[in-house]
């Protein structure tokens, strides 16, 4: 009782004088203050979006979870991300491509190939919008070889052009996500 009785003292002159300053304040003032606010909110957390980009691609260690896929026509289809991805993990990654409709021969609908990064190319471009990165990426699998070509903005949202040993190609869009905080679930691999 004693305790909540001391609480008690110290809080309500606590609140008595946020009341007071705040009632000092304008409505456009406090509106042009919360703004203020938000607007540096959202700075800092564009800042540490670009930090953690910029980490996942150099230490080769992220995982590109499709909300989109197009063949090379152009023609956009709304994929699930779970089941749509490209993981690259140092040297080792991989491709799926999946739908909820079937089994298919991965399990979820589609096809997963496992393989080795051969050669992994990072280019940094800064322009006066930001930063923007270009990564190029050979797989080597036991299905065949694949060429990544990758554009990532700094906020992590990522387009991916996947060309393999057919001359069809697929485009993987959709965001950047480190590796520890990826949900994606995996398919059987071919072997």
């Amino acid at each position: 009782m004693k305790t909540l009785l001391i609480f008690l003292m110290l809080i309500i002159p606590a609140f008595a004088f946020a009341q007071e300053e705040s009632s000092t304040l304008t409505k456009k003032e406090q509106r042009a203050l919360a703004k203020e606010k938000r607007n540096a909110e959202q700075e800092e957390e564009a800042k540490r979006q670009q930090e953690i980009t910029s980490l996942m691609l150099e230490y080769q260690r992220f995982v590109l979870e499709a909300n989109y896929v197009s063949d090379k026509t152009g023609s956009r289809v709304p994929v699930n991300s779970t089941i749509n991805f490209i993981i690259v993990d140092s040297t080792q990654a991989t491709l799926q491509l999946g739908s909820p409709w079937g089994m298919g021969i991965n399990g979820v609908g589609g096809v997963t190939v496992d393989g080795n990064v051969t050669r992994y190319e990072l280019n940094k471009k800064e322009n006066r919008k930001g930063v923007s990165y270009n990564v190029t990426i050979y797989i080597m699998s036991s299905i065949g070889t694949y060429d990544i070509q990758m554009w990532v903005s700094q906020s992590g949202r990522a387009d991916a052009t996947v060309r393999g040993n057919v001359s069809g190609q697929l485009t993987y869009s959709g965001n950047l996500v480190p590796l520890s905080q990826s949900r994606v679930y995996k398919g059987t691999a071919i072997p």
